[in-house]
């Protein structure tokens, strides 16, 4: 009988643990694939590892779109970042509120931007999460909370 090798993918969430300071270094450095990665976070089930190990993950993911959210030109766009930490955390709640917080005019151009960026999205209602990790009808209902706070700061 064939022994069965083990798949690299068997323990998902300790790989992801393993890797985590180089996958947050890239994040940071402005990797162009933030969403895959943030994919990888999210299917790892990081909000329900170890706590200190859950509130690092989280701790970096708002320091990251706080820091985006406060810079005129960061790699990726705002946009992207915004979508990768939605994907990572299969919510857009904790985003949407710290982008509410934040009032200055980079902000405000980063709104902008994000609007400009979903605007087909927005026309025909399809979610731009196309890295959503989870149900797709909670990607279509966060999508719709997106949509209902871009209505309530006038958009």
């Amino acid at each position: 009988m064939a022994q069965k090798h083990p798949s690299h993918w068997d323990d998902q969430p300790a790989i992801i643990r393993r890797v985590l300071p180089e996958l947050v270094v890239i994040l940071a450095e402005g990797e162009r694939e933030s969403d895959l990665t943030a994919r990888g976070l999210a299917a790892a089930g990081w909000p329900q590892w170890p706590r200190r190990q859950a509130q690092a993950v989280a701790g970096f993911l708002d320091a990251w779109w706080t820091r985006t959210l406060r810079t005129k030109a960061p790699p990726p766009s705002a946009p992207q970042i915004f979508e990768s930490c939605v994907t990572a955390a299969s919510s857009v709640t904790p985003w949407l509120a710290r982008w509410e917080t934040e009032k200055g005019p980079i902000a405000r151009q980063h709104l902008d931007e994000s609007v400009h960026r979903w605007r087909e999205e927005l026309d025909s209602g399809d979610s731009p999460f196309s890295w959503w990790w989870g149900e797709e009808a909670e990607g279509r209902a966060a999508w719709l909370e997106v949509r209902l706070w871009l209505a309530g700061q006038g958009r």
